[in-house]
């Protein structure tokens, strides 16, 4: 087992949903961590002021953005003396088909989803591979299983989990574990406009478990990836069973 206790995990997305959740796990768990957002928000000043600055530093700037992510990783090492977990939960909605999307919205989506994971992990490496690491990326069921409308969005969440495994099978002898979870339909923020008829279907017909998600389900969940040290490469989907489904 992999023990987090005064270890530090980076976690882009951390200031709101289920970035912010692992944070709340992880910190329960004694870790240390640096959480990156856009935007402040209420609920991660709450994890400072529940945990205090020794343990939770907030870094607020767009991983699009590849000088912003070395920098994030130099920052965080500086004030903790390491790195030794890394989650990438940044991201957001890219509706439309590819006669919808609009150019700059494709390559967006990619700056925002894949592209950080490649700065990130340059960055990273040497910390992660010091006494061993763990990397998360936060990918969707839509990149496991089509779902119409959301050809950028699909693409980018599915290109996470070929990336992963080429970094799980590239860096394990340094110790580095690399894998992915794939949430499926979880109430935060990214699934504000459903309606509720939408949300009636959901439950009826496409979610086996009828119900759906919650962050709580995908940051334990997402523990267990990071801390079980004898899993790297692999996707665990977190979705109530709604895609293994053939039908609705």
């Amino acid at each position: 087992m992999y023990e987090v206790a005064d270890k530090l995990a980076i976690i882009t997305g951390g200031t709101r949903g289920i970035g912010l959740e692992i944070a709340r796990q992880l910190l329960s768990a004694g870790a240390n961590v640096v959480l990156n957002g856009r935007n402040p928000t209420d609920e991660a000043a709450d994890l400072v002021r529940q945990y205090g600055p020794a343990r939770v530093m907030t870094d607020l700037g767009s991983v699009a953005d590849p000088d912003y992510c070395a920098a994030l990783i130099v920052r965080a090492a500086a004030a903790f003396g390491r790195v030794d977990m890394l989650v990438h939960a940044a991201g957001g909605p890219v509706p439309g088909t590819v006669m919808d999307v609009t150019p700059d919205a494709w390559m967006d989506a990619f700056a925002l989803h894949v592209h950080p994971v490649f700065h990130l992990f340059r960055a990273a490496q040497p910390h992660l591979a010091r006494q061993g690491g763990a990397v998360l990326l936060v990918s969707s069921v839509a990149g496991l299983r089509g779902c119409p409308g959301t050809v950028a969005y699909q693409t980018v969440k599915g290109a996470l989990i070929p990336m992963a495994r080429a970094l799980a099978f590239d860096h394990a002898a340094q110790g580095i574990r690399v894998n992915v979870i794939a949430p499926g339909i979880i109430r935060t923020r990214f699934h504000a406009r459903m309606t509720d008829t939408a949300k009636a279907h959901n439950i009826a017909n496409r979610i086996p478990l009828r119900r759906e998600g919650t962050v709580e389900d995908v940051a334990s969940a997402a523990i267990q990836m990071l801390t079980n040290d004898f899993i790297t490469g692999e996707v665990l989907t977190v979705d109530g069973g709604m895609s293994m489904r053939v039908t609705a």
